[in-house]
């Protein structure tokens, strides 16, 4: 019975948290996490490397490749083994005393019957650790796919603005030609000309500018993504996924969804938790029982030699130590814990609120550019330009309205860059995405 007891009190410690549950979370809630075998970079089951990449298939990439969380899962690994090594105990110690002049052969045996009692409350704690570490991991790959969504917005409104510059530069030259025509018909000045040329080489350097930006974003993203040397994606353009065209659920929902789901969130309720467990295993820390097996040679009562089992027991008397340290920090630790989960939610509330903010006002804003701004100065410059074309008005009419127009243009772009950022942000505060609209 008391075998079995043993076997019983140090059998393996184990937790269902591990690598394959971080990536079943992930896939989720965004996307699985990668094998990180040996850090060559590849692509997802079911994705091929193609000529445009949009937002889903390189938050897919990144978890899939992302040296940042591969070096993170390392922690796990750490946990895991102390979990292991919370579940163990500590080895019975054996004395040996030699037989030295009148002194006869001793031995003892002191098993810690108290680690045993303890040893529960070791492994709670651990295993609470173990689970903790796993949802940060799970926040941290939500943190990536954010990242992602971000650089992928900066991609596409790098992009944009190269198009945009493109044709403005385009528009310049075409206005420069014909004031060109008229300078040579005499219905121009050298001033005006002058003018529209320093323009047209202004926006074809802005132009030159833009191709280099869309380059570095594109690299910054496949930073991101774990491919920067590989072959994959590097010639690839961006492609805009289609917006949401569901309205937002009310704050208050969103609220209630993010305190449920977010990872850290649960991270830190288990924190709480975790320092509970040491608390108490800090106490009970002040008294250590031992059982003690003493063994000595003796004598029978017919006079042949025998051995002389004595057991019996070894108790640390908690006089002058009271482990008042360990007992201290844990229950700071507790304090500190119990502070970080009211600033966490309070966080988690704020986050929530400003992302939703900034999604309604960039949403507002780029329907107020594309339904109305936008075609009203896009009306304006083509009429400044064929009233300059057919000599009815001077050339400061065109520049303004072209520069209206140009600034709209790029304002447009901005704004749809801001709602694909606000979204990602405001799906991060959520903890999964695609459920921010109804």
């Amino acid at each position: 019975m008391l075998l079995a007891w043993l076997l019983l009190a140090t059998a393996c410690a184990t937790s269902p948290y591990d690598r394959a549950w971080v990536s079943s979370e992930l896939a989720a809630r965004a996307a699985p996490l990668g094998p990180g075998a040996d850090g060559t970079p590849s692509l997802p089951p079911g994705l091929t490397d193609a000529a445009t990449l949009d937002e889903g298939t390189a938050v897919a990439v990144a978890l899939w490749n992302s040296a940042a969380l591969q070096a993170d899962m390392a922690q796990l690994g750490v946990s895991r083994a102390d979990l292991a090594e919370a579940g163990a105990l500590p080895n019975p110690t054996f004395s040996l005393l030699l037989p030295v002049g009148p002194r006869t052969i001793e031995s003892s045996l002191l098993l810690p019957l108290f680690a045993l009692w303890q040893r529960p409350a070791r492994v709670a704690a651990a295993k609470a650790q173990v689970e903790q570490v796993a949802r940060g991991l799970v926040q941290n790959g939500l943190d990536v796919a954010r990242d992602v969504r971000v650089a992928h917005a900066d991609w596409v409104l790098a992009e944009g603005r190269r198009g945009a510059l493109e044709e403005l530069a385009g528009l310049w030259s075409r206005t420069l030609e014909l004031a060109e025509a008229r300078l040579a018909a005499g219905d121009a000045s050298r001033v005006e000309v002058d003018a529209l040329r320093a323009e047209k080489l202004l926006a074809e350097d802005a132009s030159r500018r833009a191709r280099t930006e869309v380059l570095l974003a594109r690299e910054r993203l496949r930073l991101l993504m774990g491919v920067v040397q590989s072959p994959l994606f590097a010639q690839a353009i961006p492609k805009e996924s289609p917006r949401e065209s569901r309205t937002l659920r009310p704050l208050p929902e969103l609220m209630a969804l993010a305190q449920a789901a977010r990872p850290d969130v649960l991270a830190t309720e288990l924190g709480i938790q975790l320092a509970g467990s040491r608390l108490g295993w800090e106490k009970a820390r002040i008294v250590n029982l031992l059982a003690r097996l003493d063994v000595k040679p003796s004598t029978s009562a017919n006079g042949s030699p025998q051995a002389l089992w004595v057991p019996g027991a070894q108790l640390d008397v908690p006089i002058f130590n009271w482990n008042p340290g360990g007992v201290g920090r844990a229950e700071a630790e507790l304090m500190r814990a119990s502070a970080r989960y009211v600033l966490l939610r309070q966080q988690v509330a704020n986050e929530v609120l400003v992302a939703r903010e900034r999604v309604l006002q960039a949403s507002t804003s780029l329907a107020a550019f594309q339904a109305d701004i936008l075609p009203a100065l896009t009306s304006a410059s083509d009429g400044a330009r064929k009233s300059f074309d057919a000599g009815d008005a001077p050339y400061v009419l065109v520049l303004d309205a072209l520069r209206r127009l140009a600034d709209a243009r790029l304002r447009t772009l901005e704004l749809d860059a801001d709602l694909r950022r606000a979204l990602a942000q405001l799906d991060r505060g959520l903890g999964k995405q695609g459920v921010a609209h109804e």
